[in-house]
C-alpha cells in the first residue's frame, strides 16, 4: 500500500490527483491536507511514503510544506504540482531538496504518476544500495581480516590495509621490500588449488612480538602468470587464550583435588563438631531427667500443686531439648552427606512418608486424599521422604482445633513436561504472604509452642533436602483459606 499525504486546498485539483494516482497504484492511501494543523498531526504521526503540496496556500506555501516535511523525515520524496508557482519558486525549492516540480495543467496530470513512480522507484533503489553499503562497511568494520596477493617468489602484489597490519608494516611499499615466501608457498596442493588453511605465527617488520593467524590461501592464474591469493585472520588474542586455559587446565585437577580435600576435612570437622555438641548438650540433659526422675518417683508425695507443676515442666522441657537436638543432627547430616540422585516413584516417597505419620495422622483424624497415580523424578529416596514427611506433618498440625485435616496430594508436569511439581494442600489456618519465605527458616515459628507444637525446624529440613536434589520448594496461601505446598524436581524421562 502506498501512503501519500496530498496538501492541496483545491478540492477538484486533489480529485484528479487522486484519480489519476489510483490508476497507477490501485493499493492507493491518501491524507488529504487542506489546513496547517492537520498537516502539523500528520507530520508528527508519520507513516506516509511521499508528498505530493501545491505552492500557494491560504496558510502558508508549498516551501513551508517541503521544509516541514524534509527536517522531520529527510528520505522522504516531496513533489510540488503547483500552477502559481514561478522559476525562481522551482530553483528556490529544489535547493530545499524538492525531488521534483511539475506545473498544474491538465496536460501535465499525467505527468504527476509517472514522475511518482521514477521517485519511488529511485529512492527504494537508494534505500536497498545504501543498506547493503552499511551492511558491507559494517561487516569490514567487525573483521580483522587482512587480503592478499603474492607471486609464488613471495613478492607481495596486493593487499588491504588489515593485511599490512598483521605483518607490521606501514605501507605496500615497505611490504614488498620483505620475502614472504616462506609464508606463503608451503602445502599447496595442485588438485584442489588451495592450500590448507593453517596457523601460523607471523614475524612483525616492526620489531613486536609474533602475531598468531589463520592462513587462506587459493592459487589462481591470469594471463598466464600464476599469483596466491588469501586472507588472513588475526587469531592472537584466541591462541593467548587456549594457552592460558591449556595451563589453567593443567593445574585445575590438582585444585580441585585440593579443594575437595578441604571441604572432606571440613565437613568432617563439621560433623565431629556437631556429635561434639550434640554429646556436651546431652550430658547434662540427661542428668535433668535423670534428677527429675527421681523426684517424681521419691519425693512427688512431698511436693505440692505448684512444685509437681515445676516437675512436669522440667520434663517436658527436657523431652523438647531431645527433640532439637535430634532435629539439628538431621539438618546438619543434609549438608553433609553426599547425594546420588537416581528415579524415584513419587507413590513410593509418598506411601513411606505417609507410613512414618501413621500415628499423627490417627490421633487427628486427618483425611489424606492422594492422586492414585504420581509421575517418576530424579531425586534421593531418603531426602525426598523426610521433606515430604515434614510438608504433611506440617499440614497436619496447622488446624484450627475444631476442624478435621484434610490433605489432597496431587502432582502436575510443568515447563513443557521436564519438570514435576508436587502439591500438598490443605485446610488449615493458612499464612500471611510476608512469611511465605521466612517459614522455611531455621527456628521460625509463627506461632506459640502451647497454641501448635514444635520446634521450627521441620520446613527448614525440608526445604534444604529439596535444594540438595537441586530442586525448589515454596508455598501458596492466605490466612484462614489453607495452604499448598508444593515441591518441584527434574522428571524422570525414562
Amino acid at each position: 500500500m502506498l501512503c501519500i499525504l496530498l496538501v492541496d486546498e483545491n478540492p477538484t485539483d486533489r480529485l484528479l490527483v487522486i484519480r489519476d494516482l489510483e490508476r497507477e497504484f490501485p493499493d492507493l492511501q491518501v491524507l488529504e491536507i487542506t489546513d496547517y494543523q492537520t498537516l502539523e498531526r500528520a507530520i508528527a504521526s508519520g507513516g506516509f511514503e511521499l508528498v505530493i503540496t501545491d505552492y500557494r496556500l491560504n496558510w502558508g506555501n508549498g516551501l513551508d510544506v517541503l521544509r516541514m516535511s524534509k527536517a522531520q523525515y529527510p528520505q522522504c520524496p516531496v513533489i510540488m504540482f503547483t500552477g502559481s508557482g514561478n522559476e525562481e519558486v522551482a530553483v528556490e525549492a529544489m535547493k530545499a531538496g524538492l525531488d521534483d516540480y511539475i506545473i498544474k495543467s491538465p496536460r501535465h496530470y499525467f505527468r504527476l504518476a509517472v514522475a511518482v513512480r521514477g521517485i519511488l522507484e529511485r529512492y527504494t533503489a537508494q534505500r536497498q544500495l545504501t543498506h547493503l553499503e552499511n551492511r558491507l562497511q559494517s561487516l569490514l568494520n567487525r573483521l580483522n581480516v587482512g587480503v592478499f596477493r603474492v607471486t609464488p617468489n613471495g613478492l607481495l602484489l596486493e593487499s588491504n590495509q588489515a593485511f599490512l597490519q598483521l605483518i607490521g608494516c606501514a605501507s605496500l611499499a615497505d611490504a614488498q621490500r620483505l620475502n614472504l615466501r616462506h609464508l606463503f608457498w608451503e602445502t599447496f596442493d595442485p588438485v584442489a588449488h588451495q592450500i590448507q588453511p593453517q596457523e601460523i605465527q607471523v614475524p612483525q617488520a616492526n620489531g613486536q612480538p609474533n602475531r598468531w593467524v589463520l592462513l587462506t590461501q587459493y592459487l589462481n592464474t591470469e594471463d598466464s602468470e600464476t599469483v596466491i591469493d588469501g586472507i588472513v585472520e588475526d587469531i592472537t588474542e584466541l591462541k593467548q587464550a587456549e594457552l592460558a586455559l591449556r595451563q589453567l587446565n593443567e593445574t585445575l585437577e590438582a585444585r580441585v583435588a585440593e579443594r575437595t580435600a578441604q571441604i572432606e576435612e571440613v565437613n568432617e570437622q563439621l560433623e565431629g563438631f556437631a556429635y561434639s555438641v550434640s554429646h556436651d548438650l546431652r550430658a547434662p540433659l540427661r542428668a535433668i531427667e535423670s534428677f527429675a526422675q527421681i523426684l517424681k518417683t521419691d519425693y512427688v508425695a512431698h511436693l505440692d500443686a505448684t512444685g509437681q507443676d515445676y516437675l512436669n515442666r522440667i520434663e517436658t522441657s527436657a523431652e523438647f531439648m531431645n527433640h532439637l537436638i535430634d532435629s539439628l543432627l538431621e539438618y546438619s547430616r543434609i549438608n553433609l552427606s553426599a547425594l546420588q540422585l537416581e528415579p524415584l516413584d513419587l507413590n513410593r516417597v509418598v506411601t513411606q512418608a505417609l507410613a512414618q505419620l501413621e500415628l499423627e495422622i490417627r490421633e487427628k483424624q486427618a483425611d489424606i486424599t492422594v492422586s492414585p497415580s504420581l509421575p517418576m523424578v530424579y531425586g534421593h529416596f531418603t531426602n525426598l521422604v523426610r521433606a515430604v514427611l515434614n510438608v504433611i506433618s506440617n499440614a497436619i498440625k496447622f488446624v484450627s482445633p475444631e476442624t478435621r485435616p484434610r490433605v489432597t496430594i496431587w502432582a502436575e508436569e510443568i515447563n513443557d513436561h521436564k519438570w514435576v511439581r508436587l502439591w500438598v494442600e490443605d485446610n488449615g489456618i493458612g499464612i500471611d504472604e510476608e512469611y511465605h519465605q521466612r517459614i522455611f527458616s531455621v527456628f521460625e515459628r509463627l506461632h506459640g509452642i502451647e497454641v501448635y507444637p514444635g520446634i521450627g525446624i521441620g520446613l527448614a529440613i525440608a526445604r534444604r533436602s529439596v535444594e540438595r536434589m537441586d530442586g525448589q520448594i515454596g508455598v501458596e496461601s492466605v490466612v484462614g483459606q489453607g495452604s499448598r505446598f508444593w515441591i518441584c524436581l527434574r522428571k524422570y524421562e525414562g
